[in-house]
């Protein structure tokens, strides 16, 4: 793997485990569903300029549909999780989506699991068990429920994406369903009066750009520049240090424990994510 390679899965992983654990300390100023709103209309509209094609607007509709099952339904549950529960909680939770790929992608028209695949699958929810068992001081029920939800619609999110990805190219589908999700998304709170923009200081707006312009803009470009060298199956592995490096942050800056089951439990799913 070349340096440069190296250096995009680097910043990718460092915006994606950090997701949780910048918004966690707003949760108690910003209302989650403008959090998530603003966060993919703002990283949207950094990825447009990048696409590679222009598409048309059928096409545009239906990655919007899609999009919002990401933008809409996936990130808001995980931004709930966020706050009924501990930020590295939910960083695990969201983790484990790729076992829920593997059990929806036969109903997709996906090959079926290989034994391999199962017994990873299995292992991999005997690992949420062992982690959900480790409740600490800040977790609750709601929050794990929140992140499993998260977990689970973005696999649905994923394997929905993946045709428009192999026809269209994976930045331009991503752009394209990122910007026009979180137009939808932030249109419908206006509609019902809940687009709400508190009152809040230079750090909290420097926070949302963060998290709009850095964890949904730069991470899903310097995601993609490093598939394109080195394969989309090898970038991706870079999700299984997500939990590890979101738990260690969240450890750091917010003083969340890091209790033994949760230590097993985060093992036990990155050995089922890897076989």
């Amino acid at each position: 793997m070349s340096i440069l390679s190296t250096l995009y899965l680097a910043i990718t992983l460092l915006f994606f485990s950090s997701m949780e654990i910048v918004s966690k300390p707003l949760m108690g100023q910003i209302d989650p569903f403008f959090m998530t709103a603003f966060r993919f209309f703002i990283g949207g509209l950094f990825l447009m300029p990048l696409i590679e094609k222009k598409l048309p607007p059928r096409e545009i509709i239906l990655l919007t549909m899609i999009g919002s099952l990401n933008t809409i339904v996936s990130m808001t549950f995980l931004q709930l999780s966020v706050k009924f529960g501990n930020a590295s909680t939910a960083a695990t939770l969201i983790a484990t989506n790729p076992l829920f790929v593997t059990i929806f992608a036969p109903f997709f028209g996906s090959e079926k699991p290989s034994k391999r695949k199962f017994i990873g699958t299995f292992l991999g929810f005997v690992g949420i068990l062992i982690f959900i068992s480790g409740m600490l001081e800040g977790d609750t029920i709601t929050g794990f429920l929140f992140g499993i939800g998260s977990a689970i619609s973005f696999a649905l999110y994923t394997l929905l994406l993946k045709p428009h990805v192999l026809k269209h190219g994976a930045l331009t589908a991503t752009a394209y369903s990122s910007f026009f999700s979180g137009v939808v998304y932030s249109a419908t709170l206006m509609l019902f009066g809940q687009f709400k923009i508190t009152s809040l200081n230079l750090s909290s707006w420097l926070i949302l750009l963060y998290l709009g312009i850095g964890v949904t803009g730069i991470a899903y470009f310097t995601f993609f520049a490093a598939a394109k060298r080195i394969g989309a199956s090898t970038a991706s592995r870079v999700f299984y240090l997500k939990p590890v490096v979101a738990t260690l942050l969240a450890f750091i800056f917010l003083s969340e424990e890091i209790g033994a089951f949760k230590l097993i439990g985060i093992v036990v799913i990155i050995l089922s994510l890897m076989i």
